[in-house]
């Protein structure tokens, strides 16, 4: 059987998935037209998923010293990463997803292009 991550790396794929869900749950039981009207707000909660991936994936390997904007020592620290996804270190995994929640944001504004 083949891995994709070690360590917690699984989280790289839940958090996302688990903020989406319990914070879609809240808002739509709260203010239940707000999610019908304004699907933006699901990438907003993936942008505040991948905040929370890359501080939380930095304090399990060991790499509070690195910036967000620092690549190449994320990369450079890729061999010694306890916690990976697909052999890449866990915080590395949080630039995706904010272009993701970018782009929800984007083509759900009101009167973007359908």
């Amino acid at each position: 059987m083949v891995f994709i991550w070690t360590g917690r790396g699984y989280w790289g794929v839940l958090l996302p998935v688990l903020f989406v869900w319990v914070i879609g749950m809240v808002v739509t039981l709260s203010v239940p037209l707000l999610i019908d009207n304004n699907a933006w707000v699901y990438g907003v909660v993936v942008i505040v998923a991948a905040i929370a991936n890359f501080q939380i994936a930095r304090r399990w390997n060991g790499t509070d010293w690195l910036k967000p904007w620092d690549f190449r020592g994320m990369l450079q620290r890729r061999r010694r990463a306890a916690h990976t996804i697909f052999a890449m270190p866990l915080e590395l995994w949080s630039i995706p997803l904010v272009f993701i929640g970018v782009w929800v944001i984007v083509t759900n504004l009101p009167g973007a292009a359908s």
